[in-house]
């Protein structure tokens, strides 16, 4: 794998949230789903918006808006979305990816810097995190609304390595969503895509690929 020889030098992990270390992309498919039946009639597949991962609200609604011919803002979505229960506050089912606790804890042990880099609002990402067990283990967490520009712009990865001191040489980047990874390429970033969530995605712009985090541990 790729990935054995850059995790010699790797000295920060930057992982996306969302299909990354919880698997919250078919819930939000299905809220999303919900969204476009009732209030606008419009009853598409997982497959019809799958294109929406990795975006923020805004770009969602904007994605959404060009695809249907309808009006819909990113302020707009955010309101009939808070109509459903909250994945990272409510949602009961929230659980951490197999692995994800082995792999921050093991990172942790080694004196290696984490962080998620995610287009989710970062107190969401806050409140996920602490519900899943994880709080304690990231020392950086980066939201949509941290930014300016949102992936697929490099602005949210810059962003991560200048506040931990790190280069791109030092960092991997692990992303699911086409979107994420052209973030992370746009950065400099070595990208790993983690394949294990139940959203298939074209992946083809990552340097290298898991399917299960236990391949990732047996490396260390």
């Amino acid at each position: 794998m790729k990935v054995a020889e850059v995790l010699k030098q790797a000295e920060a992990f930057l992982f996306d949230f969302d299909g990354v270390v919880t698997d919250s992309e078919p819930y939000a498919f299905q809220t999303l789903c919900a969204v476009m039946k009732e209030h606008f009639g419009i009853i598409p597949d997982d497959e019809d918006i799958a294109f929406t991962i990795g975006l923020d609200a805004h770009g969602v609604a904007a994605a959404l808006s060009r695809k249907y011919s309808i009006h819909l803002s990113g302020d707009e979505l955010i309101n009939l979305l808070s109509t459903y229960p909250d994945f990272y506050t409510e949602y009961e089912g929230i659980k951490p990816f197999s692995g994800i606790p082995q792999l921050f804890k093991l990172l942790r042990e080694r004196g290696k810097k984490i962080a998620i880099v995610s287009s989710t609002r970062k107190a969401h990402l806050l409140s996920a995190l602490k519900r899943m067990g994880l709080e304690d283990f990231p020392s950086l967490v980066i939201g949509g609304d941290s930014v300016e520009k949102r992936k697929p712009e490099a602005e949210p990865y810059l962003k991560a390595m200048r506040e931990l001191g790190e280069s791109c040489e030092s960092a991997l980047a692990i992303e699911d969503s086409p979107v994420g990874i052209l973030a992370a390429k746009r950065a400099g970033l070595f990208v790993l895509a983690y394949k294990g969530s139940q959203v298939e995605q074209d992946t083809a712009l990552a340097d290298d690929t898991i399917r299960d985090y236990s391949e990732l541990l047996e490396l260390f």
